[in-house]
């Protein structure tokens, strides 16, 4: 049913691939047309017929910061309540784009402060076709404040822009990247606590598969060891093996501990273990890919191409998780995932599967987008999935639609 099979356990470093220089010489240069201006690359003796060509300029950068309810004991971090930056872009012939991006546990008073000082002063004003340039400008600018604040700040920005850019064209915005398939699966993670039972934990488990997702995730790391694994068997058992099991370690593990439970949920058939370690243990990471068979998976708490490229180099990694609002924006996204293909990664991105349906939609190497209800409090309609398959939205744009209401009442600043 997948496009891509279980991944590969990390290997260190890509394959190498051997280029032949074709031809023997350097390619020839286009010829300029004759009589071509040079200063200007185009002929005098030819009207501009068809008149100035339009470059809509950003013209206002808003951004709200909205606190949303997390329900209690959801996921594994523990948070209560996600502060989301709402950005809105409006260029100056009155269109639109929405961004975001989130904090799950403090810190949004840095990303606020960003979005309403520097990137609003560095965004508007700055022409639409010229926002790669200024992504890169916004990005220098702010290195020294560390990658975990910038780029999630950056990232809300993106979107807007993208969003903006793909609404002008009247494309949805898998669609403006450029289709590459035009349906998604999903799996179940949003029905999985340390808090509960094991009969609690398979019930959750068992309402995925009634729906008909074929993949679920479980929370492990908050127990001892040995009860997690038990954990994990009776959901197996329960449910059978052709259901796909992946366990979400929160970064609660140490090495040894993370190696011994690698092997035995390896036994199990767990399909990946993620964040095992500290995101920052990039070390840990690439002892434990090859001390166990469970494939690793990081990226939630990875912000940048860099930090991904150092995971797949080092062989840490085989199944990467970029958050499109942490991890620089869109155009951050795409380049990860063509770091990801060229070391034959798997990208199953965090959260969000209202805007991730379209990125994954866009690029070769997606094999899960990931249902989770985050901010469902503020979105007047969720994603529809049907059989553990997803669709984008036929919407100009990234198609998510916002609860107004909801984004007012909830608005902190």
């Amino acid at each position: 049913m997948l496009p891509l099979p279980r991944p590969p356990v990390a290997r260190r470093g890509p394959a190498r691939q051997q280029a032949a220089h074709r031809g023997g010489g350097r390619p020839a240069l286009p010829q300029r047309p004759a009589g071509a201006d040079r200063r200007h690359g185009r002929r005098p003796d030819r009207l501009d017929w068809k008149g100035p060509v339009s470059r809509p300029t950003i013209t206002d950068l808003s951004t709200s910061w909205v606190r949303v309810p997390l329900g209690a004991g959801r996921g594994g971090s523990g948070a209560t309540q996600v502060d989301l930056l709402h950005v809105t872009l409006t260029d100056d012939e009155g269109a639109t784009g929405t961004g975001f991006t989130y904090a799950l546990t403090g810190g949004a008073e840095a990303l606020y402060a960003l979005l309403t000082g520097l990137i609003k002063e560095k965004a508007e004003g700055t022409e639409l076709d010229a926002w790669p340039r200024r992504w890169h400008e916004i990005a220098a600018a702010t290195r020294r404040l560390g990658r975990g604040v910038a780029l999630p700040a950056l990232s809300a920005a993106d979107i807007a822009v993208w969003d903006l850019c793909a609404r002008r064209a009247g494309l949805p915005l898998y669609r403006f990247i450029g289709a590459h398939t035009d349906t998604v699966p999903v799996y179940g993670s949003g029905r999985s606590t340390h808090a509960m039972s094991v009969d609690e934990l398979i019930e959750g488990s068992r309402t995925y598969v009634a729906e008909g997702y074929d993949a679920v995730k479980l929370r492990v790391g908050a127990r001892r060891a040995e009860e997690d694994v038990a954990r994990v068997r009776a959901v197996r058992e329960a449910l059978g093996d052709g259901l796909r099991i992946m366990v979400d370690c929160n970064e609660r593990l140490d090495l040894p501990t993370a190696v011994w439970l690698g092997r035995r949920l390896d036994d199990l058939g767990v399909y990946w273990m993620e964040e095992p370690l500290p995101a920052d243990d990039l070390a840990g990471h690439a002892q434990l890919a090859t001390r166990q068979g469970v494939p690793v998976a990081v990226g939630e708490h990875l912000h940048g191409r860099h930090e991904f490229a150092n995971y797949l180099r080092e062989g840490a990694a085989s199944v990467l998780q970029p958050d499109v609002p942490l991890c620089g924006g869109v155009t951050e996204w795409l380049r990860i995932s063509a770091v990801a293909e060229v070391f034959g990664a798997v990208l199953t991105p965090h959260f969000l599967p209202e805007l991730h349906v379209n990125l994954a939609a866009a690029v070769p190497n997606c094999a899960y987008i990931e249902h989770f209800p985050l901010i469902d409090e503020v979105l007047a309609e969720t994603l529809p999935i049907s059989g553990g398959v997803a669709a984008p939205p036929d919407r100009p744009g990234h198609g998510m639609l916002w609860d107004t209401a909801a984004l007012d009442r909830l608005r902190h600043a």
